[in-house]
Parts: structure tokens; sequence; C-alpha cells
């Protein structure tokens, strides 16, 4: 298999009348599992790609442990899914106690409308705490972590996000394309679950389904595509 075909997992596919609106965000909590230090990059570029285009702020909460072992979230990529260093804040309280208690304090204030934790566990008690005061907000709260939790959690969905191979730049063979990311969403409060390869447009800034676009030899990287090719098969 080609690596740029990255191999599904024995989750059932989404169905193919979900669009991009299905990832939308939501007023609520969520939570979102990743493997490993890349896989954290690409859960926090997942949920900043998903976010709701407005004026309130892009919160990122972790304890300074958390920071020390896998650094910050980076700025420059952050800004090219629509945050840009103006909408960012970061904040590093000592331990997973208090970055549980700045979260609710950041919902509370109304400043944000997509807050991130990076808290590797939480009770049934402080989940439920969080859903209710991010829906009262108006905002998405999503904890994500690394490690697997078995505890129960109040959150309305559980995604599993993994980086994928881009496609390759239509304008440049060298160069990769947009980014992608493979969501696998485990659980939902509305019964949805499966998994979708998503690609960031950079034109609209938003979330698109790789299987929904025009050309899908390009979205899945079969074929490379130049100046001159794309010029020949317009004629």
């Amino acid at each position: 298999m080609s690596p740029l075909q990255p191999q599904l997992s024995a989750v059932a596919p989404l169905s193919r009348r979900f669009d991009a609106a299905a990832f939308a965000a939501r007023p609520g909590l969520e939570e979102v599992g990743v493997a490993d230090a890349a896989g954290m990059a690409a859960g926090v570029g997942f949920l900043a790609a998903r976010r709701e285009r407005e004026h309130r702020l892009v919160a990122f909460v972790a304890p300074r442990f958390w920071l020390h072992e896998r650094g910050r979230p980076y700025g420059h990529g952050l800004e090219r899914l629509g945050v840009g260093a103006e909408r960012l804040l970061i904040a590093t309280p000592a331990n997973e106690t208090e970055a549980l208690w700045t979260l609710e304090e950041v919902l509370r204030s109304g400043a944000a409308g997509l807050v991130i934790g990076a808290v590797e566990g939480a009770s049934l008690t402080a989940t439920r705490r969080l859903d209710l005061v991010a829906r009262e907000a108006g905002a998405l709260v999503a904890l994500i972590r690394t490690t697997p939790t078995t505890q129960l959690s109040a959150a309305r969905r559980r995604w599993r996000i993994t980086p994928a191979p881009s496609a390759v730049d239509p304008w440049d063979a060298k160069a990769s394309g947009a980014p992608r990311w493979r969501a696998v969403l485990e659980r939902s409060r509305d019964g949805a679950h499966g998994e979708a390869l998503l690609e960031f447009d950079d034109e609209t800034v938003r979330l698109r389904l790789v299987d929904g676009l025009a050309d899908h030899r390009l979205a899945v990287g079969a074929t490379r595509a130049t100046p001159e090719r794309l010029r020949k098969d317009a004629a």
C-alpha cells in the first residue's frame, strides 16, 4: 500500500452522507485520545481546525510538567489553521487539579470559544461540571490525553486522532499538501461513530472529507499533479 494511503482500522467508516458539518464544534465537552507527542500535535490541530470562526480566544491549558515533556503548541502552525497569536491563550497551572479549575474559570469568563485541556485524568463529577459550564458559555471544551481512560465521563463525543500523510501539492510535486487527520469517532451522544480522513482547506479555513473532494486521485495521492497536467486536464 502506498504511504499516502494510510490503513483503516476495524472501525466502520462514517456514512458518505456525512459531510464536514458532522464534525462541527458544538458547545459542551469532548475527549480526544492520541498516541504520542506527534499525535498530540494532530489532536490540537484537529480541534483548532474545527472551531467556530469568531472573535473569542482559543485557550490551551496544560500543567507545567506536561509542557516540559511535550512542549508548547506551535504558534506558526496554529496561525495556518486560523488561530493567530492574538487569539491564543496558554495557561500553565501547577498540576491537573489546578488545570481543571483553570478550564472552568476560562469557560466562565466567556472569553474563549474553544478551550483545550491537556488533562490525562478527570473524574465523572469533573467532566460533568466542565460539560455544564461549557454549554452555558456556548463553548467547546476538550480534554486531550495520551493514555487510555477507563473512567466514566460526561463527554458528548470521544475521538481518536492520528496524523495522516498529506496529498501531493498540486503545484509542486516535491511539496506536501494540506494537513490531514485520521479521525475516529468512538462514542457520541447521538449514537454516531466511525472513521474518516479529513483535510484542512486553507482557502475556506474549514475541514473537509477527503472522500468528498472533486478529484479523488488527488485526494488519495495516487497521481502527482503538475501545473502542466492540470492545464491539459482542464482543456
